[in-house]
């Protein structure tokens, strides 16, 4: 199923479903907020967007009730999380999903979120987007690759296919970014091609380590036919020996035997392994040599970052250059 795309005037609720939007430094809140509304949206916030009721962080309770009011609200076309953070799976056994499922729209963002955009597929069929959090939008000197690509995704003027380009330049902040931590423009050198092929199917994954928090669960979908498999972790978690565990544990799943190609998102500098590192370890799974590996792509824990489809289709090619191309879904 796949939600209807937006329009210039369209409403966007931002939710808070992890970390507390109140965590946004207020010159990024506002920046993120002027980003959006560039594109023609009406940004708005839920009741407890900015609560800090549970630990420093809206409650389970509160979150689930906002995501309930946004999907129920006629006005509200599409849902962006405000920030990523911890415990997203604890919403899991709250959601009506038959509501959600009654009330299709857009649901977006990553990190975290990565659980709910997995769950929502899983119970109710909706295809959602891996997106730059909303906090994404305001952290940089320049946002415009974020917005194209969010645009491309999300707009109904867009063409329903579209190939991804590589950025230029890339920005390593802290997800609590401030203006005194602002940091060097530095040179995006491209895709890196770890293992040539070719391959089309459904787009999966994201944030790695809280994708695995699916693993054996009802909330995990489940796919007919071949995958394209996204991952990506922050620097908690991407520091090699984390990072090779927890892609062991993904080549470890059924689901894993379906999966037809690998896109992994661009590490963040405080953990970037060298492209020989990387190698060693994705090689080392025996996986088939025909399937195409990428890494260093633009998702993931730095900016700027394109937006993709949970469930949407993809195909990926391989050779002496990398090509990704989303297909109509």
């Amino acid at each position: 199923m796949t939600p209807n795309k937006l329009q210039p005037g369209d409403e966007i609720r931002i939710v808070a479903l992890a970390r507390s939007a109140s965590d946004i430094d207020e010159t990024v809140l506002r920046r993120a907020t002027m980003a959006l509304e560039s594109l023609g949206l009406t940004v708005t916030f839920s009741e407890n967007a900015f609560s800090r009721s549970q630990r420093g962080c809206p409650s389970d309770q509160e979150k689930v009730d906002d995501l309930h009011a946004a999907f129920t609200d006629s006005k509200v076309k599409a849902i962006l999380a405000a920030v990523g953070g911890f415990n997203s799976n604890q919403l899991l056994d709250k959601i009506d999903w038959k509501l959600i499922g009654a009330n299709p729209k857009i649901f977006a963002g990553f990190s975290d979120i990565t659980v709910l955009n997995h769950a929502i597929l899983a119970k109710t069929g909706l295809i959602t987007y891996a997106a730059p959090n909303f906090y994404c939008f305001g952290m940089l000197p320049q946002n415009s690759y974020s917005l194209e690509y969010f645009k491309r995704c999300l707009f109904a003027d867009q063409p329903n296919e579209y190939e991804i380009a590589p950025s230029a330049n890339f920005y390593d902040y802290p997800w609590d970014y401030d203006e005194k931590s602002l940091r060097a423009t530095l040179p995006n050198a491209g895709p890196v091609i770890i293992q040539k092929g070719r391959a089309e199917g459904i787009l999966l994954g994201g944030n790695m380590c809280s994708l695995n928090l699916l693993n054996g669960t009802e909330y995990f979908p489940r796919i007919a036919g071949d995958i394209i498999l996204c991952i990506e972790d922050d620097s908690y978690d991407s520091i090699l020996e984390t990072f090779e565990r927890n892609f062991q544990s993904v080549v470890q799943q059924p689901y894993f035997r379906q999966v037809k190609a690998i896109l992994i998102g661009r590490f963040q500098q405080e953990s970037q392994p060298t492209e020989q590192a990387l190698r060693d370890i994705i090689l080392s799974k025996n996986i088939e040599q025909t399937m195409p590996v990428i890494a260093n792509l633009d998702f993931g824990h730095t900016d700027p970052k394109f937006t993709y489809p949970v469930g949407g289709r993809a195909a990926v090619e391989a050779g002496d250059i990398a090509t990704i191309r989303f297909l109509s879904s």
